[in-house]
């Protein structure tokens, strides 16, 4: 284990979306191995006491059988909908326990607070009271996102605002609620779909993206600060649907397995050598098999429109007192083209 004093047992960290799923995996290893204190931030609301005609119940059928009488008992309708959401209400409340109390078990200490992540006021005051008791904020850990995957021209500004919202107002809401100056590092939960795009996920893509190169410029801006956006590949869980896995086996992409991806954010959070602010973890890259080409010759005309108030940053291109398009950006854009006339083959 490295000793490293960015974490250790006086750190305090905050992590959003870290009460479930991959997030709260990689905080409970950390905690086993620096046994730091972690404010763990996300929307769903722990049920405590869970209600006791739920307390016995493991088996999902079972669960949702109960969910009905009770409904029934309140006089209201037990509709699929009504019952499918009050059964994932019980099973996150039972999800984020069960990850606080695998944090204390492993020497870590945390606590768990319902926020809108987004809420910069009310991500202040909730951290304040904490803060007093535990000391100063020393790291960040932004691994909060949702989806709402649909084709593009499906896709309505609430789908955009859900999907966008919540990694970025999330990432200034946290920024803006501390001394960023003083952290140790800062941590950004990405996606490999940031650099390769993937069907019906425009907005996970656009907003992962951002991250990427958020990333650029706090670690620009506060150069004591470890900065890092990770674009994680598919895990072995969280998102990751066993169809989707399936999926991902047939393009010969490995998931990633929870212990293994917990252990690289803990090397990459402790890590002392030269520092990438934006790296993607995959087994594999993603490329499509090269199309068969056939000898008959084929012509292509393509069209760009330019103008100085679309294209600003060839202003910083001036030769003679004229703005001028550097040739590289027009090669990259040929051989864009090209690429993807000709899928499966490179320049």
């Amino acid at each position: 284990m490295i000793n490293d004093t960015q974490l250790n047992s006086s750190s305090v960290v905050i992590v959003s979306g870290g009460g479930r799923g991959i997030t709260a995996q990689c905080v409970i290893y950390l905690a086993q191995q620096y046994h730091c204190k972690f404010i763990l931030l996300g929307r769903s609301q722990i049920l405590d006491p869970e209600p006791e005609w739920s307390l016995s119940c493991q088996d999902e059928s079972e669960l949702k059988r109960q969910i009905m009488q009770h409904l029934a008992t309140q006089n209201e309708k037990p509709t699929p909908k009504k019952v499918q959401a009050l059964y994932q209400q019980l099973c996150q409340s039972r999800e984020i326990k069960q990850t606080l109390s695998e944090i204390e078990k492993v020497g870590g200490k945390a606590e768990y607070c319902s926020v809108n992540v987004t809420d910069s006021q009310q991500v202040k005051a909730t951290l304040r009271p904490i803060i007093q008791r535990w000391g100063e904020i020393t790291g960040i850990i932004h691994g909060a996102g949702t989806l709402a995957d649909k084709l593009i021209e499906n896709k309505t500004e609430q789908d955009f605002d859900k999907v966008y919202s919540v990694k970025i107002d999330g990432l200034n809401s946290l920024l803006g609620s501390l001394e960023v100056n003083r952290l140790k590092f800062i941590a950004l939960f990405s996606s490999f779909v940031s650099f390769y795009g993937n069907i019906g996920q425009s907005d996970y893509s656009l907003a992962n993206e951002i991250l990427n190169k958020y990333a650029y410029l706090l670690q620009q801006k506060y150069p004591k600060c470890h900065v890092v956006s990770i674009g994680w590949g598919p895990w072995d869980g969280g998102m990751v649907t066993p169809q989707l896995k399936q999926l991902f086996e047939q393009q010969n992409i490995k998931v990633i397995p929870q212990q293994t991806g917990a252990q690289m954010l803990a090397e990459e959070l402790t890590q002392t050598q030269a520092k990438t602010p934006q790296i993607i973890v995959m087994s594999n890259p993603i490329s499509p098999s090269p199309k068969l080409v056939t000898p008959q010759k084929h012509s292509y005309r393509l069209y760009r429109r330019l103008t100085l108030r679309g294209n600003p940053f060839v202003y910083d291109h001036v030769i003679g007192g004229n703005a001028v398009l550097p040739a590289m950006c027009a090669l990259a854009w040929i051989t864009n083209s090209c690429e993807q006339l000709y899928q499966g083959y490179r320049f």
